[in-house]
């Protein structure tokens, strides 16, 4: 690309994703024809007239502050004659870092507490953990997926309204869901983990985190404060025998959960209305994250270096989930033709497989004349 193309694509951002997506190649042409053979960047003039048109039209394209802010802090759904706006925020780029940047102030209160309080240290790594964790999420999240349900909440038709938005309409498709085999895996590998690490943590982490009402200094009426103190505790083997006890509950659930899947697996019925899809390529660099956070969180609570007691609730629920997680991904190896929200549904109700309904998307209204 010629460093006047890399000019005009940079002013050019001033203007909204779909106005560039449809006039962008157009305004660039007539900015290369009109400047000189050795021109290198646009002229100032140029530069501030294509800010100034961007910053207008994004005014012009963009919902009053009414229907903007709530929809953007709150994710309130927007009155219909907005709905194409919402449907061009939603499928252009950065619409996660919008999103994300939207609710960015729920957290201001929080952090605000944390950094003032008298445990800040141990806080400001807790909420850096819950960021690292929300970001290893994000990585495993389908962004089309997320996109349709954003698309289906805030622009899907409610009855008596039309199932046009812009020039798009409604269609019926068929539901995405993950397959059995790699989502049993994906479940299992980090139970394993955390049964492994924190039932050590659980056992030898050398301090507990007390919480206790005390009265206010000085004393005054009806006035009670909370105080946190760190207590010291040596290893308990009484801790390792309460989780042997889980270990075994897991067992017993998990023969529960083989005969259920056994029962009503073989007959599940057809799904006309379903897709199966793996994992995304990114969600192995999220899985490797959680890894991580879970083996930094046992080890700085076994090492007294964080004296949240999250392994006395972690263990056990991964202690007594993994044996059934196990035979999840055994049946599921066997069955490659099931989806994951099968497996769960049976193993943790004893119901028969549902038959999934029809998913809706919305698609050009060209396309559809054309099919």
């Amino acid at each position: 690309m010629r460093g006047l193309e890399r000019s005009a694509a940079f002013w050019l951002r001033a203007y909204p994703p779909s106005w560039r997506e449809e006039r962008g190649d157009e305004v660039t042409a007539v900015l290369r024809d009109l400047a000189g053979d050795d021109a290198r960047r646009l002229d100032t003039r140029t530069a501030l007239g294509l800010l100034r048109g961007g910053l207008a039209t994004r005014w012009r394209q963009t919902p009053p502050l009414w229907v903007y802010l709530p929809y953007r802090m709150l994710d309130i759904r927007v009155p219909e004659r907005y709905r194409d706006w919402v449907r061009r925020d939603v499928t252009s780029p950065g619409h996660l870092r919008r999103n994300l940047l939207g609710r960015a102030w729920m957290f201001a209160m929080p952090l605000y507490v944390a950094l003032t309080s008298d445990l800040r240290s141990e806080i400001v790594v807790t909420w850096t953990a819950i960021a690292l964790a929300g970001a290893a999420t994000l990585l495993c999240v389908r962004p089309d997926g997320a996109a349709r349900r954003r698309l289906q909440h805030h622009a899907r038709p409610s009855w008596g309204e039309s199932r046009t938005v812009g020039a798009f309409v409604w269609v019926r498709t068929s539901r995405a869901r993950i397959a059995a085999e790699p989502g049993a895996r994906v479940l299992a590998l980090l139970l394993a983990v955390g049964a492994a690490t924190w039932s050590v943590a659980a056992v030898v982490a050398p301090t507990w985190l007390i919480v206790a009402s005390v009265p206010c200094e000085p004393p005054q009426v009806a006035c009670r404060a909370v105080d946190m103190s760190v207590a010291g505790r040596e290893p308990s083997a009484l801790g390792a025998v309460l989780l042997a006890v889980v270990a075994v509950a897991g067992v017993a659930l998990a023969v529960v959960v083989a005969r259920r899947l056994d029962r009503r697996l073989p007959a599940r019925p057809g799904q006309p209305a379903r897709h199966l899809l793996g994992l995304r390529p990114q969600a192995r660099v999220g899985l490797a994250m959680w890894i991580v956070l879970i083996v930094a969180a046992a080890l700085a609570e076994a090492s007294g270096a964080w004296v949240l007691s999250l392994s006395a609730v972690a263990a056990p629920v991964c202690l007594l989930l993994l044996p059934s997680t196990v035979v999840l991904w055994r049946r599921a190896r066997s069955a490659p033709d099931a989806g994951f929200v099968d497996l769960w549904h049976v193993a943790w109700t004893g119901r028969p497989v549902a038959v999934d309904r029809y998913d809706t998307e919305l698609v050009p209204t060209a396309v559809l004349e054309t099919r």
